[in-house]
């Protein structure tokens, strides 16, 4: 065969090759892996290409999922409650007195009443929320009177004089306390102040009063890490008066809401330092420790009774105490806890989430939340308690 022929063989057998090849890829369904040659070598693909990942979720934002601890006001705020259907809250804004309303989460915001109060320190509820007992001072003196909510106007100035006020659980009454000579008179009046009736005379200056249920009151000294405490039980009917708890010191008091008992907090006879909480019950007495180291002031208990949420300090409380923390010398970060009130158990619920000095703390009607303040700036918190 002669060179020309060979070279003309040599082109067609490659142009043949050509479209052989052609047509073997354009026959090849679109699904078949055209790689499966490379792909199957390690070094190169080590199989079919894999689908690309799954794009990740976008996270929950709070609206869909509900924060566990949120601030609900960033303002400093006196007597933190709920309104009486349990649908919104209610505060007093410490720089001028006014009274505001929001939803339990802080949003929506109004103003309920917009009585100007300055220099204002302190606020007691009535329990049906219609009346607000406001404390102030006015050229260097301790002023309170009753702000009637709906018409946002004063009703009634109390005594000038007063140390101690409650509200009957019914909100029909209101109870104070008032020196007069070397005695000190229990007061009680209608909701409107009026017509107030001596109940009860003692010689021991210095009571707080909590008004626990339709026919009891207790009666307690107040406290300091340095002196003996007294804890006396009043009976609005029969006017008679005994010591529940004696022989202690530091004793602050946070009553069940079914008048059972109560939880206190103490300290000791040496240098006044903190002891642990402990529940007192008024059927037999007995006297039960709890194993935190607190200020009953930071309890709360809740609708039932059966639970006790409390805020309780990192580390070691200073001596004297509760009387270092009520002057300002020092300020705590707590942790909250929840106290099963029949049998002690206890639970740690929020620990570093936020620096918090727990004051003013309540719970919801229905157990989902508790409410309470910072003390180091005076705002509202909330934790949820369940979902």
């Amino acid at each position: 065969m002669n060179k020309p022929v060979i070279v003309i063989s040599v082109i067609v057998i490659l142009i043949l090759l050509g479209v052989g090849a052609a047509w073997f890829l354009m026959r090849t369904p679109p699904s078949a892996d055209r790689s499966s040659f490379f792909g199957n070598l390690p070094f190169i693909g080590g199989g079919p290409t894999p689908p690309p990942p799954a794009a990740t979720p976008p996270a929950p934002t709070p609206t869909e999922i509900e924060r566990r601890l949120i601030q609900v006001v960033d303002k400093d705020i006196l007597a933190p409650a709920l309104s009486a259907d349990g649908n919104s809250l209610l505060y007093v804004l410490r720089e001028n007195g006014h009274v505001m309303r929001s939803g339990l989460d802080g949003s929506n915001e109004q103003i309920a009443t917009n009585l100007t109060v300055l220099e204002t320190f302190d606020g007691l509820w009535s329990p049906l929320k219609t009346k607000l007992a406001i404390a102030y001072h006015e050229s260097g003196a301790v002023k309170r009177f009753l702000l009637e909510t709906a018409t946002a106007t004063p009703s009634k100035f109390l005594p000038q004089d007063l140390t101690a006020l409650a509200w009957s659980p019914d909100g029909k009454e209101i109870a104070y306390l008032i020196p007069q000579g070397n005695q000190t008179n229990l007061v009680i009046a209608d909701q409107n102040g009026k017509n107030g009736k001596v109940v009860f005379s003692t010689p021991i200056p210095d009571f707080t009063l909590q008004w626990i249920s339709k026919s009891t009151m207790l009666l307690v000294s107040r406290p300091s890490g340095l002196a003996p405490s007294i804890v006396m039980r009043f009976d609005i009917k029969t006017k008679k008066s005994d010591l529940v708890l004696a022989g202690r010191r530091g004793v602050v008091v946070t009553a069940a809401p079914d008048a059972s008992g109560f939880v206190f907090s103490q300290s000791n006879s040496r240098d006044g330092r903190a002891e642990p909480l402990a529940l007192h019950s008024f059927k037999d007495g007995n006297v039960s420790l709890i194993r935190y180291t607190t200020i009953a002031e930071k309890c709360a208990f809740s609708a039932d009774g059966k639970k006790l949420y409390c805020g309780v300090p990192k580390g070691t409380l200073p001596a004297p105490m509760p009387d270092e923390w009520y002057k300002g010398a020092v300020s705590f970060s707590d942790a909250i806890v929840e106290i099963d009130a029949a049998t002690s158990q206890t639970k740690t619920l929020l620990e570093n989430e936020a620096d918090v000095d727990l004051i003013s703390p309540f719970v919801s009607p229905d157990g989902k939340y508790l409410f309470f303040q910072n003390k180091k700036d005076g705002t509202l918190w909330r934790l949820m308690l369940k979902e």
